[in-house]
């Protein structure tokens, strides 16, 4: 009997620690998932972008709150500015989904189509998206975080945002080191940009005229574009018309020096961005390669004396 009850208690302290051993196995990995986990939050988006935001640009985000705005912080002059859109805006949304209110926009597509159909609207780039249906406005958003230096925690599990959570407190330290007095609000259904029209079926629109939207957008120019001052080339590399013009207006509100807008000789299915290493070049890239590969121009495809070249591609007809 002490024989056989000293190999039981031997085999029982074997199977105890074999058991803790795989407990413990379990535990690591789940540890481990969490931490890879968190770190792609930290610096993988959960969004279409192919970047993210290092603080060497202006960073334009769509805000959703009671209605839609655009937050455009500029880094490197430390001020913000505020862009409010009325609900009843009509707007083109890419994608082939027609006209719509822009209140309807975020029903349709989520995120990425309000990004892609503001940055249409407005010929400026959208490079993230906060929603914050909690808050009544962008302006309250902003007051929150320059008023308490811990305010931005709490969001971190509460809202949508295709932000990493470093883009994130990035922007919200930005944001609170910003003076009262480089904060600026536009509002467009009071500053003579927007015109009232009827639909057929009688519904209360809000329209815009490019060139007198584009008067208000100065505050959007971003400075590297503006020191740079490089001559960029916007060719349509594409069947669809027009697309040249619609891109270098975007260029342009950036601070962008464009020079020529013209049809390429070829057709590409990616577009691509070529020229001289800068900021101003490594920007447009962010902007206008949606895959995140630069390929080399193709040769024979394009020859301009500008310094630095877009080609817009067949990835960009439904933009």
């Amino acid at each position: 009997m002490p024989w056989k009850e000293t190999q039981s208690k031997t085999q029982r302290k074997k199977r105890i620690k074999l058991a803790l051993i795989v407990l413990l196995f379990v535990i690591g990995l789940v540890f481990l998932s969490w931490t890879v986990r968190f770190t792609q939050s930290l610096f993988i988006s959960s969004g279409q972008r192919n970047y993210h935001w290092d603080g060497e640009f202006n960073i334009n985000l769509a805000i959703r709150t009671s209605s839609i705005s655009v937050l455009s912080y500029n880094p490197k002059e430390e001020k913000i500015t505020i862009l409010n859109i009325p609900d009843e805006t009509f707007v083109k949304v890419p994608g082939g989904y027609g006209s719509w209110q822009l209140r309807s926009v975020y029903g349709l597509g989520q995120a990425a189509l309000v990004k892609d159909t503001l940055a249409s609207f407005l010929g400026v780039p959208v490079d993230g998206f906060l929603d914050l249906s909690s808050e009544k406005s962008a302006a309250d958003f902003v007051s929150m975080l320059r008023e308490n230096p811990f305010s931005g925690l709490k969001y971190l599990s509460s809202f949508k945002t295709d932000l990493t959570v470093w883009e994130f407190l990035k922007l919200k330290m930005g944001i609170s080191s910003v003076r009262f007095d480089k904060i600026y609000e536009i509002n467009l259904g009071k500053a003579n940009i927007l015109e009232k029209n009827k639909l057929p079926d009688g519904t209360e629109i809000f329209d815009a005229d490019p060139v007198r939207l584009d008067s208000v957008l100065s505050d959007f120019a971003d400075p590297a574009f503006i020191a740079e001052h490089k001559s960029i080339a916007v060719f349509n590399a594409t069947d669809k018309p027009q697309l040249a013009q619609k891109w270098a207006r975007l260029i342009t509100n950036l601070g962008g020096n464009v020079i020529i807008t013209a049809n390429a000789p070829q057709r590409l299915k990616n577009t691509q961005v070529s020229g001289e290493q800068s900021q101003t070049f490594k920007r447009l890239k962010q902007i206008f390669v949606l895959d995140g590969i630069i390929n080399p121009p193709d040769e024979g495809v394009i020859s301009s004396r500008a310094q630095i070249n877009v080609l817009l591609g067949e990835d960009y007809i439904n933009k």
